[in-house]
């Protein structure tokens, strides 16, 4: 994990016991979550500010270290507020330098006080008891509806960007209703809450609803469910430590150009297409000069703090030709990253066949078949035309060359860094769209392009002191379909994958060799699984797995390493592989329809090769669309503990 841009680093003037950040509040807005995600709450003050032009004030003056405000929302677009202030017309901010960002998924909660007992009956357009039907033609609906009564309300408040991002709903539910801007989703969770007539809404987060005690009347009303904002941290004057990052850098200028000149903006954009520099956003404001001219904002990969190769120079002094006036607003380390695959079916084949030996063959994919290992192009076409849950895994890996490996093999995308020099996967989390892992398409080519990952570390947690200090990383993938070039239909998520990794210390010989004689602790499991099956992996299984999902840490390769370093008896088996092993096993005891909507897990105790692990499935009695799935390791007691929701497609057909 590329962590933010030396955020402990401080000037002179901001040097103080506790340093300041400020964002833009109050307490419980997006800013407020954003900023929580990027700075330890115990290294850190937390100031909310009622305005961003309070933040970048703060910032300017060294009052605050550092300052957190939105920047875009991937649905409505530029925040205009921030680029007004990054326009710095007057030159009020000329200090001020954009150091790092943050991504937040946002979710919108439509809040307020539910309507009283003798309200009068709604109508069925904003009852929630059917499909509304919006005077204006759409072709989307409303991702949700609402959980009670909207009869009564008369006005809503929220930050102007989040009317954009809720329109659909908005206009189905309360169209005509009267809209009030506010400074923060936040503050209009305030105004709601000092309303005693129970009349007012307001679209805010889940969280303003807990710190404020109001009733959620709809979730999720967001157009899109991958609705993203992004958020710029900013500090005064430049950190020149950050020119040691080696992760993928953004930088952003803004510009002036004499707009009597045919093709000028055009010279300009050229100039980073000469340096192959990737544009990745454009921008712009009205000068307030001259009417209908611009201060153009464009923002590209790389890094005028670390360009080794001079692109990033070379660039900038090309566009220095080409332009009236510009300025330098900052680089950072990109955090949200995208990696791009080719869904090839050989993968998931040569996959199928690693496990061939593991699994019986009632726990097979569909069009498996042991018995023709290497089948030809057209029968691999003809028997691959999905993907099985959980083969995701082997798609889609962080990709870095072996230089800019850590020592234990891993790569250090999602590392917080010294002193957590030691990985494990803790458990996760997955999300299939259409109630199932199979929603890859191959088609009759030999791969998919319409598929790639979004990857984002979003959370980072302390725990512990001392040599038994950890990090927490909590890191969401999202897989998604383009729809780029299908009209009307948008890009959706195929799976949303969560992943909790640890990080650890580094151990002592003597404490690897205790750690690795200690015998296990064993909780054995209460009831007995509807199904079972026992497998011993193998070293062989390991190396391959590590081979098909681009995996090089030592854990699960070196056993000398594994033993003297990490203190393990053996080599371990890997997060994802047991992962995929008791989704195989799982789908097999699915009923014709079923197919998996969420899965669940926690890994417990480590799992070692040789030994006979034991993987376990029991549907819930009570709730049948509910199974519980575990493994159990040598000793008879949890390593894995798994929950799966699957539904019933059939049902939703006819529905």
């Amino acid at each position: 994990m590329a962590s933010q841009p030396e955020l402990g680093t401080k000037d002179p003037e901001t040097a103080t016991a506790t340093p300041i950040v400020s964002f833009l509040g109050p307490v419980s807005s997006y800013t407020h979550q954003a900023a929580l995600s990027c700075f330890e709450a115990a290294k850190y003050s937390y100031n909310p500010a009622a305005a961003i032009t309070e933040v970048f004030e703060r910032v300017q003056s060294g009052e605050a270290a550092f300052g957190v405000v939105p920047f875009e929302n991937s649905t409505n677009g530029a925040v205009i507020f921030t680029l007004e202030l990054l326009a710095d017309r007057h030159n009020i901010y000329p200090d001020i330098n954009v150091c790092g960002e943050a991504y937040l998924d946002v979710s919108h909660y439509l809040l307020g006080h539910k309507a009283p007992r003798n309200a009068p009956t709604d109508s069925p357009d904003v009852s929630g008891n059917c499909t509304p039907t919006t005077s204006i033609p759409s072709p989307l609906k409303p991702r949700t509806k609402p959980l009670s009564s909207l009869k009564h309300i008369d006005r809503i408040y929220t930050h102007p960007q989040a009317w954009g991002q809720c329109e659909t709903f908005l206009g189905a539910y309360l169209k005509g209703i009267e809209r009030i801007d506010l400074s923060s989703t936040s503050r209009a969770a305030e105004m709601v809450k000092e309303d005693t007539s129970g009349r007012s809404a307001a679209i805010a987060s889940s969280l303003a609803a807990e710190i404020h005690g109001l009733d959620v009347l709809a979730r999720g009303i967001e157009d899109r469910e991958d609705n993203k904002t992004r958020f710029f941290i900013l500090r005064k004057g430049v950190d020149e430590k950050s020119n040691a990052s080696t992760a993928k850098t953004k930088s952003l200028i803004s510009f002036t150009v004499d707009h009597r000149s045919p093709g000028a903006l055009a010279q300009v954009l050229d100039c980073f297409r000469a340096y192959t520099l990737n544009l990745t956003s454009i921008n712009s404001r009205p000068t307030n000069d001259v009417p209908f001219q611009y201060i153009f904002f464009v923002e590209f990969e790389g890094s005028k703090l670390n360009d080794p190769d001079g692109r990033v120079e070379g660039a900038l002094e090309s566009v220095a030709k080409f332009v009236q006036s510009w300025r330098w607003l900052g680089s950072w380390d990109d955090k949200l990253l995208r990696i791009f695959d080719d869904l090839s079916p050989m993968l998931s084949h040569r996959l199928n066949v690693t496990l061939a030996n593991f699994l019986p063959p009632s726990c097979y994919p569909p069009g498996f078949d042991r018995n023709d290992p290497n089948p030809s192009i057209e029968r691999r076409h003809a028997r691959y035309r999905t993907l099985p849950p959980g083969h995701h895994l082997v798609y889609f890996p962080t990709q870095v060359p072996d230089s800019e490996l850590l020592p234990d093999g891993t790569d250090s995308v999602q590392s917080p860094g010294e002193p957590f020099v030691r990985r494990m996967w803790a458990g996760g989390s997955l999300k299939f769209s259409c109630g199932g892992g199979m929603s890859f398409d191959f088609g009759s080519d030999s791969h998919s392009e319409g598929y790639w990952c979004e990857e984002q570390v979003t959370n980072v947690a302390m725990k512990g002191e001392g040599d038994n200090e950890k990090a927490f990383v909590t890191i969401v993938r999202r897989i998604r379909e383009d729809n780029s070039k299908k009209d009307g239909v948008p890009s959706h998520d195929a799976v949303i994958e969560t992943r909790d990794l640890v990080f650890m210390k580094k151990k002592s010989a003597a404490a690897a060799k205790e750690a690795a004689n200690r015998p296990d602790r064993v909780v054995k499991p209460a009831q007995e699984p509807d199904f079972s099956v026992s497998m011993t992996p193998t070293k062989t299984l390991l190396a391959r797995f590590s081979g098909l999902s681009f995996n090089a840490h030592f854990i699960h390769l070196d056993p000398q390493y594994a033993r003297e370093v990490e203190g393990h008896r053996d080599l371990l088996v890997h997060g994802p592989l047991s992962l995929i092993m008791m989704l195989s096993v799982l789908n097999s005891q699915l009923k014709e329809h079923e197919r998996i909507s969420s899965f669940d897990y926690r890994n417990l105790a480590p799992l070692y090769a040789n030994e006979e692990m034991r993987i376990c499935v029991r549907r819930d009695r009570e709730k049948k669309s509910r199974l519980n799935v575990w493994i159990e390791g040598c000793g008879g007691g949890y390593a894995v503990k798994g929950s799966a929701v699957v539904i019933d497609q059939g049902e939703v057909g006819k529905g």
